[in-house]
C-alpha cells in the first residue's frame, strides 16, 4: 500500500548512475589520499573499474531484474493478503458463503453435465481417421411426395461412387439379427451385413486379430465368413488368440470367423451389433432391381474434396441417371450428408436448447450471486472508506473483492464438477436408446478445463461490477448517501433492480420453452395411436430357411406358435404381423388399381405392406372402419384378399367405396387382391404425424419368415409376466428358435416418447430452477429495500398510512421490476422459441397460450415472494424507527 507523500521510485538509469559514481568517487579518494593528484586519480579509478558502459548496462539489466523480481513477489503477497482476507470473510459469514457457493454450483454442475453431452454428441469428431471425409448418400424421393432420406438401390449407388470423382470410397450395409445356436441356449446376435470395403477403405479400421473383409467375400457363391466385434469374441467364441477356423451357427448356416475388430470399435450404424457378414451380392440381380430401395451407405470423400463440390458433382449425375433410367429413377435425386451430421440429426436440436437452457440457468445465477455480493459490498462501504483514507488505490480495493468473488466462484465450480460428474452418469444412463455415440459421454479434461474457466470468469464477471459500484466514487459521499436512500444508495438500488429484471426475463424464457414442450408431450401423449398397446406383449421370430424354405413350412409353425400361446392362462388373443407398428422399420410396394390408367414413371404410388393373420387386428387392437377382416378362410390358393387404411382410401377413393376394388404390384402375371376392408391409420413409424399409405395382406396368401408375434393378456394380467411362457413355447417348438425383443407394447410407445419425454423432463427442471434463482433474488432485493426505507416507511405510518398500504406500496413496487422482467422476456422468447419449433407437436412456437400462463405464474410467484418483506414493512413500529434515527 502506498501512502500519500510517498516520494517515486527511482529509474533504474538513476540508481545505476548513481551507484557507478559513488565507486568512482570511492576509488578517487583512496588514490589522492596515497598522494596521487586528483587528475592522475581520476584516469587511474577509471581504467581500474573497467569499461563504464559495460558495467552501466549490465547493472541496470539487473536493477531491473530485480525490480521485476519484487514486483511479482510484491503481487503474490498482495494476492495471497487477499486472498487470506477472503477466506476470513468467508468464515465470518458461512451463510452468505453457502448460498453463494451452492447458487453457483448448481449452475456450474448443469452446465458440466450437458456440456458434456453436446461435446461428445455433436462436437467431438468422430473416432475414424480423416472423419471429416465421411458422409452417407441418401435416396432423394422428395419430388415423389417421399422423404428426402429414403434407402438405396445397389445400382445407384454403384453408379454414384464410381461416376463422382469427389466420392474415392463407398460401401452399403444392411440389418442382420441372426439367431446363434451350437453354442449353449439359441441366442439372437445384432449385427449388419456389409459390402466389402467398409472396414479397411471407408472408416479404416481393421481388425485387431485375422482379417477383414475381401472383394471375393462379396461374390455369389463365396464361403459364408464373418467379422464380430470384441465382446463377441471374449464371451461367445472364448477369446481364441487365432479365430482362422472357428464356425459359428447363424439360422442354421455355418460361418467361418475371419477377424475380430478393436474392442473400442463402434461402427457408425448399428452401434451395438456384434457381427458382421458379407452379402455375397449378385450385380447383375441387383441391376435389374434399381428401383428397390434396400441398402443405407457410408462414403469417404477423395482428399481435398469437400461435400459442396461432391453434391454439386452428384446432382448433375442424377440428371443423367433419370434420364438413362426412366422408369426407376424420373424425379429422384440423392442427397450427401456428413456423416456426424446425419448420425446427430434427431438429437441436435434438442441437445443445443438444453445446452441454451442450463446457459441461461448459470447467468440467471450469476446474477443472483452479483446482487448478493453488491448488497454485502455496500454493507462494507465504512470499511472501504477507511481503506481508501489510509491510501489503498482503487484498483486494490477492486481487486480484494474481485479475490473474494473468484474464490467463491472457484469453490462453487470445485462442487458443480461433482454435481457435474453425478449428472452426466445420470444423463448417459436415462438417455433414450439409439442417442447417438452418448456410450462415450463422460467428464475428461477438456470439460474440466471449459468448467474451470467458467467459474474464473463467473467469479469475475459477478464480481467485479459490484466493486466497481462500490468503488467508483468519493466514498465519504457514498456514506452520507446511504444515510439519506438506505444500503447501498439510490444508484446500488437502481443496479440490483435492473438485475432482478434481467433474471425475471431470462427465468421467464426458459419457462416459455419448458410450456411448449410440456404442451407438447401431452398432445403426443394423448395421439390417437390406432392400435391398443396395454395389455399386448410382442415378440420377434426369425425362421431360417433351411428348415422354413417355403411357405408350407412357414404357415403350419406360425400357427403352432398362435395355438400354442392361445393356450396359456391369462392370454386372450394372439395375432403375427411381418411389420410390428414402432418396430422402425417396414417394406413397401409399388401398386395399381385395376381399371385405372398406370401413371408415368416416377409417379406411382406405393403402400407399405403387412402381412397379417387372423386373430392380429383384435390382439393388437386395430378399428376395422369398414369390410371385413382377414379371415381364416383367406388361405393360400384362395382368392387374394387384401384391407388397405384410411389415408390410402382418402388419396385414390375419394367419395367412393373400395370395398371390392382390386390392387396388384405391378408384378408380370402377378396376382390381384380384392379390398375387402378399411382400417384406420396407425402411428407405424413415429408417435408424430405418419399418415401413409398401408395394405395389410393374409399371411397364409403371402408368408414371410420374420415375423412378430403379439400376444394380448387378459383384463387385469400384466403382459411382461407371460414372456417366461412365450420363451417356453418358443424353444418347445423349435430349440433352435430365440423369441427376440420380448416387449410389452406400452414399452414400445414409452420408447417411442422417450426423447420428447426425456427433453421435456430436463427444461422443466431447468426452468423450475431458474424460476427459484430470480424468485430467490426477487425477495433478496425486496427485503434489502423495505430494510433501507425503514425511516421512510416509518414516517408514512406516523403520518397515518394503513398497513396494508405499506404492504400495497412494496408489493406494487416489486410487481413493477416482475413486469419490466416479464415484458423483455416475453420479446426474448418470442425471439428464441422458432428454434423449438421442429421439436413441438400440436402447438405453435409462439403460441400465446403458453404465454399468458407462463407470464400469470411468474407473476404470481413474485407476489408470493414479495409478500412476506410486505408484511414485515406493515408490522413496523414508528416509535422505534424514529427513535433510532
Amino acid at each position: 500500500m502506498t501512502l500519500p507523500g510517498t516520494p517515486p521510485e527511482p529509474s533504474p538509469h538513476d540508481e545505476v548512475d548513481e551507484e557507478i559514481r559513488f565507486h568512482l568517487e570511492r576509488k578517487v579518494e583512496r588514490l589522492i589520499a596515497r598522494g596521487m593528484p586528483r587528475a592522475e586519480a581520476e584516469r587511474e579509478a577509471a581504467r581500474r573499474f573497467g569499461n563504464v558502459e559495460e558495467v552501466r548496462m549490465k547493472m541496470r539489466s539487473e536493477v531491473r531484474r530485480r525490480r521485476r523480481s519484487d514486483r511479482v513477489r510484491q503481487w503474490f503477497d498482495e494476492w495471497s493478503q487477499d486472498v487470506r482476507f477472503a477466506a476470513r470473510q468467508w468464515r465470518r459469514n458461512p451463510g452468505f458463503t453457502l448460498v453463494v457457493v451452492l447458487t453457483l454450483a448448481l449452475g456450474i454442475g448443469a452446465n458440466t453435465a450437458i456440456f458434456s453431452v453436446v461435446d461428445h454428441v455433436l462436437l467431438r469428431p468422430l473416432p475414424y481417421p480423416d472423419a471429416d471425409r465421411l458422409g452417407v448418400l441418401w435416396t432423394d424421393v422428395s419430388r415423389r411426395g417421399g422423404p428426402a432420406d429414403e434407402w438405396l438401390s445397389y445400382a445407384n449407388f454403384v453408379d454414384v461412387v464410381e461416376g463422382t470423382p469427389a466420392v474415392a470410397e463407398g460401401a452399403l450395409w444392411g440389418g442382420f439379427n441372426p439367431t446363434l445356436t451350437g453354442r449353449g441356449e439359441a441366442m439372437a446376435v445384432s449385427g449388419a451385413v456389409v459390402t466389402e470395403g467398409m472396414f479397411s477403405r471407408v472408416l479404416q479400421v481393421e481388425p485387431v486379430i485375422g482379417r477383414g473383409f475381401l472383394p471375393d467375400d462379396d461374390r455369389p457363391g463365396a464361403p459364408n465368413v464373418l467379422v464380430v466385434a470384441h465382446d463377441f469374441w471374449r464371451d461367445v467364441l472364448g477369446a481364441p488368440p487365432e479365430v482362422a477356423g472357428t464356425t459359428v451357427l447363424l439360422n442354421d448356416v455355418p460361418y467361418e470367423v475371419v477377424g475380430v475388430m478393436p474392442a473400442d470399435f463402434r461402427p457408425p450404424f448399428v452401434p451395438d451389433a456384434r457381427i458382421w457378414a458379407a452379402p455375397q451380392l449378385d450385380p447383375v440381380g441387383q441391376a435389374q432391381n434399381r428401383g428397390g430401395f434396400s441398402w443405407r451407405s457410408v462414403v469417404r470423400l477423395a482428399p481435398g474434396a469437400d461435400f459442396d463440390a461432391a453434391r454439386t458433382a452428384i446432382d448433375g449425375l442424377a440428371a443423367r441417371l433419370e434420364s438413362d433410367h426412366p422408369q426407376s429413377n424420373t424425379d429422384m435425386g440423392f442427397a450427401l450428408l456428413e456423416l456426424r451430421d446425419d448420425m446427430v440429426a434427431d438429437a441436435r436440436t434438442g441437445l443445443w436448447v438444453v445446452l441454451g437452457s442450463v446457459v441461461l440457468l448459470l447467468v440467471v445465477a450469476c446474477v443472483n450471486v452479483a446482487n448478493l455480493l453488491l448488497a454485502r459490498a455496500t454493507s462494507r462501504t465504512a470499511e472501504l472508506s477507511v481503506r481508501s483514507a489510509l491510501g489503498a488505490r482503487r484498483s486494490r480495493l477492486v481487486r480484494q473483492m474481485v479475490a473474494e468473488s473468484v474464490g467463491l466462484a472457484l469453490m462453487g465450480g470445485a462442487l458443480g464438477v461433482l454435481l457435474g460428474v453425478v449428472g452426466t452418469r445420470l444423463l448417459v444412463a436415462l438417455a433414450p436408446a439409439g442417442t447417438p455415440r452418448i456410450e462415450s459421454v463422460a467428464v475428461d479434461l477438456r470439460i474440466l478445463a471449459v468448467t474451470t474457466v467458467v467459474a474464473v470468469g463467473a467469479g469475475i464477471l459477478f464480481g467485479l461490477a459490484p466493486a466497481l459500484q462500490v468503488s467508483g466514487r468519493n466514498l465519504q459521499s457514498r456514506l452520507r448517501e446511504e444515510g439519506r436512500a438506505g444500503l447501498g444508495g439510490r444508484s446500488g438500488l437502481r443496479l440490483r433492480n435492473a438485475l432482478v429484471a434481467a433474471q425475471v426475463a431470462l427465468a421467464l424464457v426458459v419457462l416459455v420453452g419448458a410450456g411448449l414442450l410440456t404442451r407438447s408431450f401431452d398432445n403426443l401423449r394423448t395421439v390417437d395411436l390406432g392400435f391398443e398397446p396395454d395389455r399386448a406383449l410382442s415378440f420377434f421370430v426369425n425362421l431360417p430357411v433351411s428348415r422354413y424354405p417355403e411357405g408350407d413350412e412357414i404357415r403350419p409353425a406360425i400357427r403352432e406358435f398362435e395355438q400354442r400361446l392361445a393356450a396359456v392362462p391369462g392370454v386372450e388373443r394372439v395375432g403375427t404381423i411381418n411389420s410390428l407398428p414402432l418396430s422402425g422399420f417396414d417394406g413397401d410396394a409399388t401398386f395399381f388399381i385395376e381399371g385405372r390408367t398406370p401413371p408415368p414413371p416416377g409417379q406411382e404410388s406405393a403402400a407399405w405392406l403387412r402381412r397379417v393373420t387372423p386373430d392380429y387386428r383384435e390382439a393388437a387392437g386395430l378399428r376395422l372402419l369398414s369390410g371385413r377382416w382377414i379371415e381364416s378362410a383367406d388361405e393360400a390358393g384362395g382368392v387374394p384378399v387384401a384391407l388397405v387404411n384410411e389415408t390410402l382410401v382418402e388419396r385414390h377413393f375419394p367419395g367412393e367405396n373400395p370395398i371390392g376394388r382390386r390392387i396388384d404390384f405391378g408384378e408380370p402375371g402377378g396376382a390381384l387382391y380384392e379390398i375387402v376392408g378399411v382400417v384406420a391409420d396407425i402411428r407405424h413409424f413415429s408417435i408424430r404425424d405418419d399418415r401413409r399409405e398401408a395394405v395389410y395382406l393374409a399371411f397364409d396368401q403371402v408368408p414371410t419368415r420374420s415375423a412378430f408375434v403379439v400376444v394380448r393378456a387378459a383384463e387385469g394380467r400384466d403382459p411382461s409376466l407371460l414372456a417366461p411362457e412365450v420363451r417356453r413355447v418358443v424353444s418347445d417348438l423349435d430349440p433352435s428358435l430365440a423369441a427376440q425383443r420380448i416387449t410389452p407394447m406400452a414399452d414400445l410407445v414409452a420408447d417411442a416418447l422417450a426423447a420428447d419425454r426425456f427433453l421435456t423432463t430436463l427444461l422443466n427442471l431447468f426452468a423450475a430452477a431458474t424460476l427459484v434463482l430470480a424468485v430467490v433474488g426477487l425477495y433478496g432485493v425486496v427485503s434489502v429495500s423495505v430494510g433501507a426505507r425503514l425511516r421512510e416507511l416509518g414516517v408514512r405510518m406516523a403520518l397515518g398510512a394503513e398497513a396494508s398500504g405499506i404492504a400495497g406500496l412494496v408489493v406494487r413496487r416489486a410487481l413493477l421490476l416482475v413486469g419490466i422482467g416479464v415484458g423483455a422476456g416475453i420479446v426474448l422468447a418470442f425471439m428464441g422459441t422458432p428454434v423449438l419449433a421442429s421439436l413441438l407437436y400440436g402447438v405453435r412456437a409462439d403460441d400465446p397460450l403458453t404465454f399468458l400462463l407462463v407470464a400469470g405464474v411468474l407473476v404470481t410467484v413474485a407476489a408470493g415472494a414479495a409478500a412476506v418483506p410486505a408484511w414485515r414493512a406493515s408490522r413496523v413500529d414508528p416509535v422505534k424507527v424514529l427513535r433510532a434515527e
